[in-house]
């Protein structure tokens, strides 16, 4: 994926772009340039089918396989959806029926700057309604092609303005917890856990202006300990002897944040490497502190504790990840 700064740029000069009144297919190859350094797939195939026609897309492989390109057709079929009007009997033609756009029997499948062009032809050189029938179906055609350029413009502004809020809170995260964030959340999220998904609550509560919020981001941050310890040490022993502790930890029941204590004593005890030890011993510390502050977060919260609370359960699952690989283990 492209930089967050990146991101914003294209997806701000797209919205612009879309906000000045400009055609959709000058904006589009813009769009897909959003698309590709996001790294949404489906939403590069959907361009391309916008940009070519669905017919006419280049390389395409047909049928299409990819579960990204057929998600890719299904909203381009979506979108391109009408009522065929040539089903309109003669009389609802002469009573100046619209088409309606619920009953969609036929997909609109020419590129975005054909279907422009076809509705600017037809407004430079306005049928002559002497001869109802052809003209009046001529021109319910060129309101449906109307309609379908408008869904476009207005999902493409929809999906854009999406990427452009989410970069920035990307890039307002980055300053907060530092560059390697991200890589965080994704390796908790491949553990199935559900530790990615606290992690990114405890952000979201720490941007809301409510007291409430920063306790809840508190709260996430205690649940990360919870669901680690969990995770990451497989034991049926009821008591776990920690070096670094001191004392026997009890595992009985939901004891999680001494599993997780003893999952970091197990790794300290078999680390011939003193720094690597050293760094042991401090997150040892760290997850007392975390889930102590954390479970404050059930009374009041200021916004600096949450915080910094947040910082420290980054900065810990960070260096648990580096010298762990967050590996469950099994004890005994």
């Amino acid at each position: 994926m492209a930089s967050i700064d990146r991101v914003i740029q294209l997806a701000r000069a797209v919205l612009d772009r879309l906000d000045a009144g400009d055609r959709v297919s000058v904006i589009l190859p813009q769009a897909r340039l959003v698309a590709e350094a996001r790294g949404d797939k489906e939403y590069v195939h959907w361009i391309d089918c916008e940009l070519y026609g669905l017919p006419a897309v280049p390389f395409a492989k047909k049928p299409r396989r990819a579960t990204e390109e057929r998600a890719a057709c299904l909203l381009f079929i979506e979108l391109r959806g009408v009522e065929d009007v040539e089903k309109l009997s003669a009389d609802e033609v002469v009573a100046g029926k619209r088409p309606d756009p619920s009953r969609k029997g036929k997909v609109l499948c020419q590129s975005v700057g054909e279907l422009e062009r076809s509705v600017a032809e037809h407004r430079e050189t306005p049928p002559d309604y002497t001869g109802w029938s052809a003209d009046q179906i001529l021109q319910a055609w060129v309101l449906q092609r109307e309609r379908v350029l408008d869904r476009v413009r207005v999902y493409l502004h929809k999906y854009v303005g999406g990427v452009w809020l989410w970069a920035q809170q990307e890039r307002n995260n980055v300053k907060l917890l530092g560059p390697d964030y991200r890589i965080v959340v994704d390796s908790l999220e491949a553990l199935e856990t559900g530790v990615g998904e606290e992690l990114l609550a405890a952000l979201g509560n720490l941007r809301g202006e409510n007291p409430a919020n920063w306790a809840l981001a508190a709260l996430a941050c205690r649940n990360v300990i919870l669901k680690l310890g969990r995770t990451l040490l497989v034991s049926d022993e009821q008591v776990y002897q920690s070096e670094l502790a001191g004392r026997p930890l009890n595992l009985r029941g939901e004891m999680e944040k001494n599993k997780l204590c003893a999952f970091i004593d197990w790794h300290f005890r078999r680390s011939a490497d003193e720094s690597v030890k050293s760094e042991l011993k401090r997150l040892d510390e760290v997850v007392r502190s975390i889930y102590e502050k954390g479970s404050k977060g059930k009374s009041t919260t200021r916004h600096g504790e949450a915080q910094q609370l947040v910082i420290d359960t980054f900065d810990f699952v960070s260096a648990l990840e580096r010298l762990t690989g967050l590996q469950p283990v099994t004890y005994p």
